[in-house]
């Protein structure tokens, strides 16, 4: 089978390269959300402002200035809650794959390239980092707790 996602991993013909089990999960970055967000506030102030006229006490260009950093702010905040929306909805999505390298991409339900390839790993690597370290915690704090318990009697 030449294909990523396998239903079997001990199926693989090749033993050499058994599969890797991947989680897949589409997720919407967030930097080109907060840009937009904060240019489209800065385009609203920029039509607002000439519409309402200066502030008194102030220049035009200083009235602007002004209502653009607070449209732009604005702008942040709602694309971030835009953001965290779809990206809490994208984790529905999330599906498990096994991937293994093939020399022919059409024959793979998902390509990936080296730097997603690289990405993930790394992730991997921290959360089985972070799995051990959480368990060492608690072996460690369990055993705290046995030898408190034994040392009262």
């Amino acid at each position: 089978m030449a294909d990523s996602r396998l239903e079997d991993p001990s199926d693989s013909a090749d033993a050499a390269e058994t599969p890797q089990q991947m989680v897949y999960r589409r997720a919407p970055k967030i930097g080109p959300f907060l840009a937009t967000g904060a240019v489209l506030g800065f385009v609203i102030a920029c039509f607002i402002v000439p519409l309402m006229g200066p502030i008194e006490g102030y220049s035009q260009s200083q009235t602007l200035g002004f209502m653009a950093a607070i449209f732009a702010i604005v702008g942040l905040a709602v694309a971030s809650l835009v953001w965290l929306l779809m990206d809490r909805r994208s984790k529905r999505s999330t599906e498990t794959l096994y991937a293994r390298r093939t020399e022919d991409p059409s024959a793979a339900d998902v390509v990936l390239t080296e730097d997603d390839y690289s990405e993930w790993t790394l992730s991997q690597q921290r959360l089985r980092a972070d799995e051990a370290y959480r368990a060492r915690q608690a072996e460690a704090k369990a055993a705290g707790k046995t030898k408190k318990s034994s040392n009262r009697k």
